[in-house]
């Protein structure tokens, strides 16, 4: 295949073995000892001599790991003439793991087990380095040419610290994977290692990531999100120790989650698989995985059977009013997430196989976000003020007892049909947002509307923010004012925020924007209308 002419000293590069967003990977031969290698090359330029000192000190933490049994060894790293770093790593001709799975199917217990022991004390030695991985998936974890596995895309993440910056190198996150406070742009920590690779071992025994759909269907990035706050999905066939296990490791809050990457590693070692026949790969070869010599004995916290370990793991934090956190609660009578919606719209980035988004990825306050839908219209209901409404694409809107129109000289006005939806996306302050049905769960709920500023004129929602008019409408305040009776009953903390016109109703010429609010509810959701023209607070 035809591919890029790059010169290395040292190296003759032969073909394209992959390439994604932001690098490009070759097959090529290091001519000095006669080998084949993977010569990864950044798509992405570094700008200043800063910048190369960050990667090159960062590559380095990486060829420090590379003596570790599960982590694939760097060989060499530099900067190309035009500025793009590349790194010399193992060739591994097994593909990934992530390909494995495509092509067979899910593991066996004992397989997969044994592969998250192995990933999980590289990742340990990581962690104790000062390197975050931030990417584990199986995409990411590479069998060898002797059938072992082996982490892959290390040294592009050091470990937050005062006097340390992140790396400018490091933009991606795949979002199956991610854990669920990347999307908020927490600090990244070990903790979200572990949930990731938890992730991955749970993938690797089912065929696909926790809280994906059975028949294979795509989610849009906006309804995983919202997934990633439901409870654990216990997995059929497998012993109850190591669904605990998972469980923990797979906690929605970080603060509830196993953070330590050896805690994992020990406590997975101990599920007892000798008992289990669940089959996984059976027309391909078994894969080697591991265990460090020092995990051969069962660590004393756990023992050695496929009972349930004690409800709270090693290193897991009690709840201070010794309640469970509701991203552990199982069982029958356990919390279950809303499946009776309307079927959601998948307009984002399939995230069945590895796709990578901006770390800007957030989602609003309340911490749920939706999948994305066409533009926020609404029908005009009979009887209503309907005065301006062509100008507000359609949408049915009064001024009377409104606490909107009472903020001077901004157009602002209430819907008369209510108005609710399922969540709020930004990506680089490119809103997606899905309209839902206010009779069942939601998150947010228009209170306000008005014509864009004159002199701010963007559907940018991070810059729209910003415009003194539009923060003074969509204030706590006239959000406080504009609750009906219904709304007051609701104890939570309301939050407001803000929805641009879209992307198609921005080219269709419609110049207005939406005040909305949610309650800080215990899964972020609320169901009923809490903003109609009755009852207002005077």
């Amino acid at each position: 295949m035809g591919f890029e002419r790059l010169e290395l000293s040292g190296y003759e590069i032969q073909e394209v073995l992959g390439q994604g967003g932001f690098a490009t990977v070759y097959r090529a031969s290091q001519l000095a000892v006669g080998r084949e290698v993977a010569l990864k090359v950044d798509s992405r330029m570094l700008a200043s001599p800063r910048d190369r000192q960050r990667f090159m000190r960062e590559v380095t933490a990486a060829g420090q790991l590379s003596g570790h049994p599960h982590v694939v060894p760097v060989y060499d790293a530099g900067v190309l003439g035009d500025n793009r770093p590349y790194m010399v790593l193992e060739l591994c001709p097994g593909g990934s793991l992530g390909d494995r799975l495509h092509r067979y199917g899910p593991l066996s217990v004992k397989e997969a087990c044994d592969i998250g022991v192995g990933i999980a004390d590289a990742v340990a030695a990581a962690h104790a380095a000062g390197v975050l991985h931030r990417d584990i998936k199986p995409g990411n974890i590479m069998i060898n040419r002797y059938g072992g596995v082996a982490l892959t895309d290390f040294g592009l993440a050091a470990m937050p610290r005062p006097d340390r910056e992140l790396s400018v190198t490091r933009e991606a996150l795949t979002p199956a994977y991610a854990p669920p406070e990347a999307f908020h742009m927490a600090e990244p920590a070990q903790a979200g290692d572990v949930y990731s690779l938890a992730a991955t071992v749970y993938a690797l025994l089912l065929g696909r990531p926790p809280h994906f759909p059975e028949d294979g269907g795509q989610l849009s990035l906006a309804e995983l999100i919202v997934r990633h706050t439901w409870p654990y999905p216990d997995l059929p066939g497998v012993p109850p120790g190591l669904n605990e296990v998972l469980r923990h490791a797979l906690a929605v809050d970080p603060t509830y989650r196993i953070s330590d990457a050896g805690v994992l590693r020990d406590a997975l070692a101990t599920v007892n698989t000798g008992t289990v026949h669940r089959s996984g790969f059976a027309q391909a070869p078994p894969m080697t995985a591991t265990v460090p010599a020092d995990r051969d004995a069962a660590p004393s916290h756990y023992a050695l059977q496929d009972s349930v370990p004690p409800m709270v793991a090693p290193g897991l934090p009690d709840r201070p009013d010794g309640a469970e956190p509701t991203a552990t609660v199982t069982g029958s009578g356990g919390p279950k997430p809303n499946r009776n919606g309307p079927r959601l719209i998948a307009v984002l980035a399939a995230v069945a196989v590895s796709v990578s988004v901006s770390v800007t990825v957030i989602n609003y306050q309340d911490g749920s976000s939706s999948p994305p839908a066409t533009s926020p219209t609404a029908t005009p209901s009979t009887g209503a003020s309907t005065a301006g409404n062509a100008g507000f694409g359609g949408v049915s809107t009064s001024t009377q007892d409104c606490p909107a129109a009472a903020v001077g000289g901004l157009g602002g006005r209430c819907v008369t049909t209510p108005e609710c939806w399922s969540g709020i996306t930004d990506i680089s302050g490119t809103i997606t947002v899905s309209r839902a049905d206010c009779q069942v769960k939601h998150v947010w709920e228009t209170f306000a509307i008005a014509p864009l500023p004159e002199d701010g004129m963007t559907n940018n929602a991070r810059d729209l923010i910003k415009h003194p008019d539009v923060r003074s409408l969509c204030s706590q305040d006239v959000m406080l004012k504009s609750r009906s009776a219904a709304g007051r009953e609701v104890t939570a903390e309301w939050r407001a925020d803000i929805i641009p016109p879209s992307a198609q109703q921005w080219a269709d010429g419609l110049r207005v924007f939406r005040c909305v609010a949610a309650a800080s509810t215990e899964d972020g959701e609320i169901t009923g209308s809490r903003f109609g023209a009755d009852g207002r607070t005077p």
